[in-house]
């Protein structure tokens, strides 16, 4: 492989990470959908749904940490709003965020 093929490989690649991490960025979590899929009741389940989006979208809650715990409360057959809202309060509260 010639310098300038090396050159333009480097280049690609880093397009490709720059154009990859702003999708990554604008990605958000969506409220609804979350309230949708865990069957939210009452508007108390609702305003826990937001305020999570809230300070994930802000960066003060992991995204990655809100994602597989909606995904592990989303198979669960009932009551998945429950789980996704204790196991989440518990998960935050070991890294130091307090969401009660």
């Amino acid at each position: 492989m010639g310098r300038k093929s090396v050159v333009l490989a480097v280049v690609l690649l880093l397009l490709a990470v720059f154009v990859a991490s702003r999708a990554w960025a604008q990605t958000k979590l969506d409220a609804d959908v979350i309230k949708v899929a865990l069957h939210t009741a009452q508007p108390e389940e609702d305003g826990f749904v937001a305020r999570v989006v809230k300070m994930t979208n802000d960066g003060k809650l992991p995204a990655d940490l809100v994602e597989k715990t909606f995904i592990w409360a989303r198979a669960k057959p009932k009551h998945k709003f429950q789980y996704f809202k204790r196991a989440l309060i518990i998960q935050a509260a070991d890294i130091g965020i307090s969401l009660s």
